[in-house]
């Protein structure tokens, strides 16, 4: 998988556990704290360490609690990506990559289990830590950082 696809998939899998309580068919007091459905805008920067050089994306998102997420880049390069409770697909230059998860993810770590996740994934944080997130970090191994802001 190439990079480009690993970091957006590590960003919108921190994103969507996040946001869904990872999209847990149980209830928690996290899951009660989130909207049935959202959506809105996102601001993305990605800062790569090895050149000091920052890239911004923006696009769309929404959600339905447990149900769906889609993340839809528009700007610089479009792409989108849908996760549901049991997959995930990533379409880039009109191409679609679909996975399954092989867990129901219900708390943040286990997102970072997804193989192409986590061996690039250092640590990420999300404001607030419950309910919908407004701001989402997830810091890379190679010094690599990626901010997302999000507006509903």
């Amino acid at each position: 998988m190439c990079k480009r696809r690993v970091v957006l998939l590590a960003a919108l899998t921190a994103f969507c556990g996040a946001a869904t309580g990872g999209m847990s068919p149980a209830p928690s007091s996290a899951d009660e704290a989130l909207p049935e459905t959202a959506s809105g805008t996102f601001v993305q920067r990605k800062t790569l360490a090895d050149v000091d050089v920052t890239i911004t994306s923006t696009g769309t998102f929404r959600f339905e609690k447990g149900r769906l997420f889609e993340w839809r880049t528009l700007k610089p390069l479009p792409s989108t990506f849908i996760a549901t409770p049991t997959n995930y697909a990533i379409t880039v230059n009109g191409k679609t990559t679909t996975r399954n998860l092989k867990s129901n993810v219900d708390e943040i770590a286990k997102v970072f289990e997804i193989k192409e996740v986590k061996e690039f994934v250092k640590g990420v944080k999300s404001e607030p830590e419950i309910g919908f997130p407004s701001k989402v970090t997830v810091e890379f191994k190679n010094g690599d950082r990626l901010d997302i802001e999000m507006k509903r």
